[in-house]
């Protein structure tokens, strides 16, 4: 097993919480300043140049100004992300026994469910401009034990470099998405966002929130970030959680792993991607985990244009990775404005399908659409023979990441079927009857990843804001012909909910093609009426409307990307580490 390094940024600070003795390089950059007054462009420039070679302070003090010319306070006093249930919680707790309100707790759904989101530090007011991705990384956990018929909630931070820093600095510190607005935002970009990771002894590896998903692979538990690398987690038999830090898996990785990487659960394997821009070598980088954490491979590749897309999620087969290089691009010149990543309806939506096991760039096929696209996530993808695949995703051809309500970018799911042989895809959008409605956060039974899975189910929403008002289940052929909507649950009036998330049934062996729904979606539901939070509990199966189980619970900001943790991949969790704090206490006795 390699060896690993954890990455907390804990070091020693001066009174003002920087980091002693750092000498810090010159800001490298460029952009392409089109249709703008070359005056305001000259005062920027002189602006950066004269603060470039500044100390910290100096920089730190800048930042601060830009702030309040930014108006981050005003601006967030009426921000969607801050307010009603997606306002932050200010509390860490543990060992909560949730009421149940209505039904039992099924046999076979025993484990640890986790939720995570973003949740900014309340008292630090909150003065940088504020995105929903911005916030610190934020941990709701069940333990669920249908024998004793209970839920032990626990919640509190993922306690990353960053997270530190600021707590002890009491401020808001490190730059987010939300500041990335105008020329205030493109002088942030350039100097004080490369530069403040090192008063806090991280870098831009280790930075990142780890607000964005949750994975378990060989025992290990991760918290994942966009633009990071994996920060390490432990869970307690009771769902009590501990930080321990970002990890390169011994020295394995060197580049952001995204939110999303699959498991396959036949192999064992864990095959994960990232994306990162300013890179001259790639735009992207796939590899494979071996059931022990031994890196298989670790492939760089480029785009087109030589920028990445966001590149949130990608998809397996049993023979292939599929790397999506989507119309939501980086790019230099929307830098000026303020859009570092923005909808380029010039740049269609393209997928690399890499062989599994492939050590070079170029033994990936390229399938282009004739259509701009971007795609957040996606749902499953599996062989139907051995020239043709089939995708399921979820995408939206009007995507803006700064469209703070998401009120004009709607997700809806699409089929892409590829063509090795020929190398034509073909593609269709499954609800466009749905219009006005957005479909996303789609998931399948985690042991049908990279095969075909009958069923899939998402979140459904008038809104494109990150919550939804109902469940949505999918009838999927395997062949792509007869796919649809199935079913949906709706909530009532003035409920809404996170992601749906799927859990197997661990009494049901999933080798049939019939298990696909043999389990339950859990959501976090909050009702606007009452002011109350609900852990929620439907069959995927029948869909009634009726939860199985229903939980009282404290309040529960809506958040990202929940994870289900069952009994046996606890066991095995829990056995790495007392093997680990075994090893741990020998050394420190010899």
């Amino acid at each position: 097993m390699p060896t690993t390094t954890y990455h907390t940024g804990v070091l020693e600070r001066d009174d003002d919480g920087f980091m002693k003795k750092k000498k810090y390089g010159r800001c490298i950059g460029c952009c392409k300043c089109f249709g703008y007054s070359i005056s305001l462009v000259v005062v920027v420039l002189a602006i950066i140049v004269g603060v470039a070679m500044a100390s910290t302070e100096a920089i730190d003090t800048f930042d601060r100004f830009l702030d309040h010319v930014q108006g981050g306070q005003g601006y967030n006093a009426k921000n969607h992300y801050l307010l009603g249930n997606f306002a932050p919680v200010q509390d860490e707790v543990s060992g909560v026994q949730l009421e149940i309100v209505s039904g039992k707790i099924p046999d076979g759904m025993k484990g640890v469910f986790i939720r995570t989101g973003p949740n900014p530090i309340p008292e630090h007011g909150h003065t940088k401009r504020y995105h929903w991705f911005d916030g610190h990384g934020y941990w709701h956990t069940l333990r669920i034990d249908p024998k004793a018929q209970a839920a032990t909630y626990n919640s509190g931070w993922i306690k990353t470099g960053r997270y530190l820093f600021e707590r002890a600095v009491g401020r808001d510190f490190f730059n987010g998405i939300g500041e990335l607005i105008g020329f205030t935002g493109l002088a942030k970009a350039l100097l004080s966002m490369p530069r403040k990771p090192s008063a806090a002894g991280l870098d831009l590896l280790t930075v990142g929130q780890a607000n964005t998903a949750v994975i378990m692979h060989a025992g290990h538990l991760y918290a994942l970030h966009e633009a990071s690398l994996p920060f390490e987690m432990r869970l307690s038999k009771d769902g009590v959680f501990q930080s321990i830090g970002h990890t390169d898996l011994g020295g394995q990785l060197n580049y952001p792993v995204s939110a999303h990487p699959k498991i396959d659960t036949r192999k064992g394997e864990m095959l994960f991607h990232g994306y990162k821009a300013g890179d001259p070598e790639s735009s992207y980088k796939w590899g494979t985990l071996a059931s022990n954490s031994t890196l298989l491979n670790y492939v760089p590749l480029q785009s087109k244009d030589g920028y990445p897309s966001i590149s949130h999620d990608f998809a397996i087969t049993e023979t292939h990775a599929i790397i999506l290089d989507t119309s939501a691009r980086f790019s230099p010149e929307k830098l000026v404005e303020g859009r570092a990543f923005s909808m380029n309806k010039a740049y269609p939506c393209r997928f690399g399908l890499a062989p599994r096991g492939s050590n070079s760039a170029q033994d990936i096929q390229w399938f282009e659409l004739d259509i701009p696209l971007t795609i957040m996530h996606t749902m499953n993808a599996w062989n139907v023979d051995e020239h043709r695949i089939i995708l399921w995703a979820h995408g939206s051809e009007d995507f803006d990441i700064q469209d703070i309500e998401g009120k004009d970018s709607p997700f809806a799911p699409y089929e892409f079927a590829f063509d090795l042989a020929t190398g034509s895809v073909a593609w269709t959008k499954i609800t466009d009857k749905y219009k006005g409605t957005s479909f996303e956060f789609p998931q399948v039974h985690p042991d049908f990843i990279g095969r075909y899975a009958k069923y899939g189910f998402s979140g459904v929403s008038p809104r494109g804001d990150g919550r939804f008002t109902g469940i949505a289940k999918f009838s999927i052929s395997e062949d792509g012909s007869g796919s649809g909507l199935d079913t949906v649950i709706n909530f009532g009036e003035g409920v809404w909910c996170g992601e749906p998330v799927f859990i197997p049934d661990a009494k049901v062996h999933s080798t049939s093609k019939d298990a696909a729904d043999a389990g339950w979606l859990l959501v976090m539901q909050f009702d606007e009426h009452s002011n109350s939070s609900y852990v929620s509990v439907y069959s995927a199966r029948s869909m009634d409307k009726n939860p199985v189980v229903k939980f009282l619970a404290p309040r529960i900001p809506y958040g990202f990307h929940g994870y289900w943790v069952p009994e046996a991949s606890l066991e095995a969790h829990l056995k790495y580490w007392e093997t680990y704090d075994t090893i741990a206490a020998g050394s420190r006795t010899c």
